[in-house]
């Protein structure tokens, strides 16, 4: 077991502050009894601050930046951020392979809005606003500001971003829901009656506004969750297995008669073959860092982190042979960073290679 790519995972998920109890009892052993993993351990600290318990508070800014608007990451997720960066640097010395681009692909990115009985409006073309029934609608930091005194027509709002892409959206009760890529929200013009509905599909982080006797609903694949003013992030990419994330407030999620009542920091886990629905605390890095354009793996399969780089760089990626499907990868695809970075990652710690075809798919072999 004791491989320099699984001591390498070791440190990876002990840095990144995931790693489980038994792991981290072997790799401190490895590192009392071996010079050479003690060496690399060292190197790998002194290059790493490692991140305090994050107070919720902490979590709430790092998902919630107050202006100026600019990129701030807490020093906890800013030293995650390096891990897969710094242990390939220092563990891997022999790593020199030249990157492999992948050719230029034509993808769209565009964030589209479907409103009943009008045609779909191109936003991320849109310039400061748009028109919907007469009324202006202002755009400012690809975020569509929706107001209640607009009295726009009604109907249902389709909100639709595309693979490789972000937006975020301020709703008429003043409910803002930042959307993921691949990700589909409907909603009304406006919230009347006794509850404010919306549909999401993909996922999402809510921040709703409170409104007393007027719960907030969300509709996703097999379940609902029950809103009562709060903080939570949404992952519904895969109907089957739908995870809240709870940072403040109240979630009630139900999913056919089972009904869970959640408390910040726990997540909500419905399992749809299993027919469980369960909670658990989660990792605040690993569930929320994607509005940090942070994706934190796991022990992550193959397969996976496919469905991952379509989602986030709307890029085809295939597995050439079936028995790829069982490797596993733990570190971190910073979006910010060249897609080829990640991917000499995976070669290194997982042994598994990678090109790419003339029509710009991205195969593993």
């Amino acid at each position: 077991m004791n491989s320099a790519d699984e001591i390498y995972r070791l440190m990876t998920e002990k840095l990144a502050g995931i790693i489980s109890a038994a792991d981290d009892q072997l790799l401190e052993e490895l590192i009392e009894e071996d010079a050479v993993v003690r060496e690399k351990w060292e190197q790998l600290s002194m290059m790493h601050v490692p991140p305090p318990p994050a107070p919720w508070q902490e979590v709430i800014d790092f998902v919630q930046p107050k202006p100026p608007i600019y990129r701030r990451i807490l020093p906890w997720a800013a030293a995650a951020a390096v891990i897969a960066i710094v242990a390939l640097t220092v563990w891997k010395l022999d790593f020199v392979t030249k990157p492999k681009h992948a050719p230029i692909a034509s993808i769209n990115k565009d964030v589209l809005l479907q409103v009943d009985g009008a045609p779909t409006i191109n936003l991320t073309q849109a310039s400061g606003s748009i028109t919907i029934g007469g009324k202006q609608i202002p755009i400012k930091n690809n975020t569509l500001y929706l107001n209640a005194a607009d009295d726009l027509p009604k109907g249902i709002r389709s909100l639709i971003v595309p693979h490789g892409n972000s937006y975020e959206v301020a709703l008429p009760d003043g409910s803002v829901i930042t959307l993921n890529a691949a990700t589909q929200l409907d909603f009304p013009a406006s919230f009347k009656g006794n509850n404010r509905e919306i549909t999401l599909n993909g996922e999402a982080y809510l921040n709703v506004a409170q409104r007393a006797g007027k719960p907030f609903l969300v509709h996703l694949p097999n379940s609902t969750v029950e809103v009562l003013g709060t903080t939570f992030n949404i992952n519904s990419y895969d109907s089957s297995l739908v995870k809240v994330s709870l940072v403040t407030g109240k979630v009630r999620m139900k999913a056919g008669k089972k009904v869970v009542m959640m408390k910040p920091g726990q997540q909500a886990i419905f399992n749809k073959q299993a027919a469980t629905l369960d909670t658990q605390p989660f990792n605040a890095t690993v569930e929320l860092g994607w509005q940090k354009g942070l994706y934190c793996f796991s022990d992550t399969p193959m397969d996976e982190i496919c469905q991952a780089i379509f989602r986030w760089h709307g890029v085809h990626a295939v597995l050439d042979r079936p028995d790829i499907a069982s490797r596993t990868f733990t570190g971190l695809l910073d979006k910010t960073t060249p897609m080829s970075f990640f991917l000499e990652g995976i070669k290194a710690t997982t042994g598994t290679d990678y090109y790419f075809t003339a029509d710009s798919t991205l195969h593993f072999k």
